[in-house]
C-alpha cells in the first residue's frame, strides 16, 4: 500500500513543524520517481530515459516537497540501491560528472520485469485506475454481485488498490479473477474482506518476468462470463495490441475474444509506438474492446510524441466520461 499512500500526499508540501527528518525508503523512492514524472511532463524530452537528474536538484525536490533536508549525497543514493535490492531489480543508473564528486540519476533504460514497471507512469496509471473503479461503480448499481477479471499488468496493481480501498462502499460484492501473480500479496492480504471482495486466481506456472499465471485455457478459469474483463498492453501500432510475452499472447487473446463482458482497455499512451515488437504477432485490436481508458491530459503543452500517436485512433473513438482526471472513450462497433 506504500505507492498509493505517497500518491496521496504528492503535490502537496510537507508542513515543516513535526516534519521527519529522513522520509521512509519506500517514500525516498516515490519521491523521486515522482521528479522523474514531473520533469518529463513539463519538458520537451520524448522519453522519460532522457531525463537526468543532478543530485542536488533531487535534495532541493525532498526538501520542498516534503520539508526533508538530507545533507549526503550518497546516502539518498544508498537507500536506493537498498529499496533496488529489496525489490530485486534496478530502477536506477548513477551517471558521473567530470571533475565533480556529484553524479545525475537516470532510469533503468531497460524495465521489462512487472516490479520495474510498476515503478512507472504511476500518477498517469492511477488516473486510469481511478477512471475504470468509476465507471464500474456507475454501472453496477442493484447488482447482486459484480464478476470482474483484472488481467496482466502494473496498471491492475493500482486498480486493485483501489478496491481494496474502497471495499466497504462498493455498489455490490465484487469478485475479482484474476491471473496478474503480482496482485496476489495484496489480495490475499488480511486487510482484504473477502465478503466484499472474494478473489479466484487462475491455475498454473507463473512467468517471473511478467508475473502473470499462465495456465491452460480450458481450466483457466471457472467462468467465461464477466460483467467487466480490463487488460492492458505493452505497445500499441496501427491499432494492434503486442505484448513481449509470446505464452502471455495466448493468455490474453483467449480471454479477450473468448471471455463475455464489457471489455475494458488501459493506456498509459506510452504504449503507442512507431513500430510494434520485432517477431511477435498481435493478439488484437482496439476495436475489440468496448472502452479505452487513459489518462486526461488539460490543454495542450508539451504534448509528446505519444500523445500524437494515440490522436491519430480519434475516429474509432465516442467520448463517453471527460473526466478532469481521466477520459472514457467508447469504441465505436
Amino acid at each position: 500500500m506504500q505507492i498509493m499512500a505517497i500518491m496521496l500526499i504528492y503535490g502537496m508540501k510537507q508542513q515543516k513543524k513535526g516534519s521527519p527528518q529522513r522520509l521512509k525508503r519506500t517514500d525516498l523512492v516515490m519521491g523521486t520517481l515522482y521528479l522523474f514524472n514531473e520533469l518529463y511532463e513539463s519538458r520537451e524530452a520524448e522519453s522519460i530515459w532522457d531525463i537526468s537528474i543532478p543530485i542536488d536538484d533531487l535534495r532541493d525536490h525532498l526538501k520542498e516537497r516534503f520539508g526533508v533536508e538530507y545533507t549526503s549525497s550518497q546516502w539518498i543514493f544508498t537507500q536506493l540501491r537498498r529499496y533496488e535490492d529489496e525489490l530485486g531489480a534496478p530502477l536506477f543508473v548513477r551517471n558521473s560528472v567530470k571533475n565533480s564528486k556529484n553524479f545525475h540519476l537516470a532510469l533503468y533504460p531497460n524495465m521489462i520485469e512487472f516490479v520495474q514497471k510498476q515503478h512507472l507512469y504511476v500518477p498517469q496509471k492511477i488516473k486510469v485506475a481511478n477512471g475504470v473503479f468509476d465507471k464500474i461503480q456507475s454501472t453496477t448499481v442493484g447488482f447482486k454481485e459484480v464478476k470482474l477479471c483484472l488481467g496482466a499488468g502494473s496498471t491492475m496493481f493500482h486498480l486493485a488498490q483501489i478496491f481494496i480501498q474502497h471495499q466497504q462502499e462498493l455498489t455490490a460484492p465484487c469478485r475479482l479473477y484474476t491471473h496478474n501473480a503480482g496482485l496476489l500479496p495484496m489480495l490475499c492480504d488480511q486487510s482484504v474482506d473477502n465478503r466484499h471482495l472474494p478473489i479466484v486466481v487462475a491455475g498454473g506456472e507463473i512467468d517471473s518476468v511478467t508475473r502473470t499465471i499462465l495456465g491452460d485455457s480450458t481450466h483457466f478459469f471457472p467462468t467465461r462470463e464477466f460483467d467487466f474483463l480490463i487488460q492492458g498492453t505493452s505497445v500499441v501500432h496501427d491499432g494492434k495490441l503486442y505484448i513481449e510475452s509470446e505464452e502471455e499472447i495466448v493468455r490474453k487473446a483467449d480471454l479477450l475474444h473468448n471471455h463475455s463482458g464489457t471489455k475494458m482497455l488501459v493506456l498509459t499512451k506510452h504504449e503507442c509506438q512507431d513500430e510494434p515488437i520485432s517477431g511477435i504477432q498481435p493478439y488484437g485490436e482496439l476495436r475489440d474492446y468496448d472502452y479505452v481508458v487513459v489518462p486526461r491530459s488539460v490543454g495542450h503543452q508539451n504534448l509528446k510524441r505519444y500523445d500524437y500517436r494515440f490522436q491519430q485512433y480519434h475516429d474509432l473513438f465516442e467520448p463517453e466520461i471527460m473526466n478532469w482526471n481521466y477520459s472514457i472513450l467508447k469504441v465505436k462497433k
